[in-house]
């Protein structure tokens, strides 16, 4: 099958959503395809909230009715407001210009646009910004095979079993969703999975198409926020398509989407930039404090990106933080000493809190492993955001000119005493800093990495925003430093290294499509397969073979999930996650004692229940006790039963399956 039509698909489910309910409220916001994803975030709660207690199963149909009817009521909400305003304006003032003025003003949400562009030049940007994602996308499939090809980590088993489950109970409210999984309603940012579950394609193409979606949506959100938060200057539109353009030089994102399968985390970063824009436009006060509006339409924003993962909501409260620090610094800087040093203190207690809370509450999230490399390479490698994959060569050359650019944007914008830069500039320090710190093993620093589960790689979006800030602040100084007649040498210069840059990497074999075969097709440079092609096939021949109810029984790190996920054949371990219930340890741990002396009434009483008919066995190279023994042995109860209790039904060299005695 073609990539086309589903990541076609999968972007118009991601965005459309989004981008209807801003025009139906008439934000004022340029780029709205680079703002919509975090709305459709918060649509996708709210509707999955709704249909829950509603009893209204979650599909495609049900979702997009209810979609229209949400944007529906907003509009009709909205030209109410407006109406109500005209005719409180029409009683106080005798002129009807005013008043049209006045109402435009006080119903739109966002900030207004400092600069009006022409349609055409407004096209011209929101085109070079899509097809940079368009690019991103492309290049990223390059390898996968094909967009049927099942990705090999150890989340996409998860996921692809989370969005199975929802397609198939109808439930997509991110408390009980998962409740199969996790045995209780649990909450869990299941968004991702919930997109995932609607599109009209099998669950591991659906996966696939979504996950490109997501990555072609990043370069246009980058570019949303810069235009939200740049100063007016004849060559912004220049220096947003350019950011669009660098945002599709970072590596970390599409790591995580690509290779390590943490699609959940990867719609976070979608929704980062317009987060990042959100809260510095909240504190700018260039055009006067923001209205009710508007300040509630921006906090949205920033709840959507949380829900789309809770994690990305700590790059949001850092950016907050540091717009708060360079603030009073400023204000001390120009007279307002009190006031200042008031907001000064402020930021450093919020950031004395952040490592306390982070230290009492989040101490179990300190999941990555520090790399064995030095500082002094791993901070080499956060500079050139080469994320944690050996087979990924740490370039020079592609993240270079953007260095470059951001370091003259960081001087301008000191020496102009610009909060916006050097806000920015503290953001990029920052998240270098926290980048070491995922290396050092002190409380301390373990307590700053929490939140990003002590990956660099999740702590890498921070540095992007901030960095692709601070590049179009150094091209816009190099840009005016030739006077208003004429476009500077060094700034023709400096556009032309980004655009001869981005060009070059979309089409490197070293970087995206290296890594878009990693997880895919190129298993031996990176990871051992959890399912294999061959192991595949069996498992979903094998699944339409089954008679109605049958469950099966397995390690599922032999790839047992995919007779959930991909065959719709109930398993008793649908992740492979460790067992989640107590039950579920138990059939685990002593499955192979069923029906002897040692079998105990809790072990038949957590067998009853699920009901196994089935076992599946793997004893290929790619099995579960090969690849991981040590996870593996949490289902040793599984691999013991006796051949006593089997009768092989199908077997194709190490794969095979038996009907399963469940003896109790």
């Amino acid at each position: 099958m073609s990539s086309v039509l589903p990541v076609l698909c999968g972007a118009v489910l991601l965005g459309a959503p989004g981008y209807l309910m801003l025009c139906a409220l008439d934000v004022r916001l340029r780029l709205r395809w680079g703002w919509a994803p975090a709305v459709t975030v918060l649509l996708t709660v709210v509707l999955g909230a709704l249909f829950r207690v509603l009893g209204i199963r979650w599909t495609l149909l049900s979702a997009v009715i209810g979609i229209v009817l949400l944007v529906a009521l907003a509009a009709v909400v909205r030209l109410a407001l407006q109406r109500r305003t005209a005719r409180r304006l029409t009683t106080s003032t005798s002129t009807s210009t005013s008043t049209s003025t006045s109402t435009s003003t006080s119903t739109s949400v966002g900030v207004p646009a400092p600069q009006d562009w022409s349609r055409g030049t407004a096209a011209a940007v929101t085109g070079a910004s899509i097809l940079s994602g368009a690019l991103v996308a492309a290049s990223a499939a390059r390898r996968m095979g094909g967009i049927s090809t099942l990705n090999g980590s150890f989340d996409s088993f998860f996921h692809l079993s989370a969005a199975a489950f929802i397609r198939e109970r109808g439930d997509a409210s991110f408390t009980t969703a998962l409740s199969d999984i996790y045995g209780e309603p649990t909450f869990y940012p299941v968004v991702f999975d919930d997109l995932v579950a609607i599109l009209p394609f099998d669950v591991i193409t659906a996966a696939n198409a979504m996950m490109l979606a997501m990555l072609a949506a990043i370069p246009p959100a980058v570019a949303a926020m810069v235009v939200g938060v740049s100063r007016p200057a004849r060559s912004a539109p220049l220096l947003v398509a350019l950011s669009a353009g660098a945002a599709t030089l970072f590596l970390s994102t599409p790591a995580m989407a690509l290779v390590m399968g943490l699609w959940p985390i990867v719609l976070g970063v979608v929704c980062l930039p317009p987060a990042i824009a959100a809260v510095l436009m909240l504190t700018d006060r260039r055009h006067g404090a923001p209205g009710v509006g508007t300040a509630a339409g921006l906090v949205l924003i920033v709840i959507g990106t949380a829900l789309a993962h809770p994690s990305v909501l700590f790059s949001v409260a850092v950016v907050a933080g540091l717009r708060l620090l360079a603030g009073g610094i400023e204000r001390m800087l120009g007279g307002g000493r009190l006031r200042g040093l008031i907001e000064v203190c402020a930021a450093l207690a919020a950031a004395v809190l952040f490592v306390a809370g982070s230290h009492v509450l989040l101490s179990g999230m300190a999941l990555t492993k520090p790399s064995l490399d030095g500082v002094g390479s791993v901070l080499g490698e956060i500079l050139l955001d080469s994320p944690r994959i050996p087979a990924v060569p740490a370039l020079l050359w592609p993240m270079a000119a953007l260095w470059i650019l951001a370091m003259i944007g960081a001087a301008a914008a000191v020496r102009s005493r610009e909060v916006l830069g050097a806000t920015a500039a503290l953001g990029l320090l920052a998240s270098l800093m926290l980048g070491v710190a995922t290396q050092i093993d002190h409380p301390l620093a373990v307590a700053l990495v929490n939140p990003w589960y002590g990956a660099r790689e999740r702590i890498a979006p921070l540095m992007m925003c901030m960095l692709v800030l601070l590049m179009a602040r150094g091209l816009l100084a190099l840009l005016e430093s030739g006077g208003r007649r004429r476009r500077s040498l060094p700034g023709a210069l400096a556009v032309g290294a980004v655009v001869v840059t981005v060009l070059i990497a979309l089409v490197t074999p070293q970087r995206l499509p290296l890594m878009g075969s990693l997880a895919y097709t190129a298993y031996g440079v990176q990871l051992t397969p959890y399912v294999t092609s061959e192991e595949r096939s069996f498992i979903e021949r094998t699944a339409q073979e089954l008679p109605e109810g049958s469950v099966v029984l397995a390690d599922p790190l032999d790839g047992a999930t995919l007779y959930w996920s991909v065959g719709g054949v109930e398993t008793v371990f649908p992740t492979m996650s460790r067992p989640l219930t107590r039950e579920k340890t138990l059939i685990a741990h002593y499955a192979h004692r069923a029906g002897t002396d040692e079998a105990s009434v809790e072990l038949c009483r957590a067998l009853e229940p699920v009901g196994p008919t089935h076992l599946y066995r793997d004893t290929s190279e790619a099995s579960g006790q090969r690849i991981n023994p040590e996870d593996s042995e949490r289902w040793r109860g599984v691999h013991d039963i006796p051949e006593s209790r089997l009768t092989l039904v199908d077997a194709s060299g190490p794969y095979a399956l038996y009907e399963l005695d469940p003896a109790c």
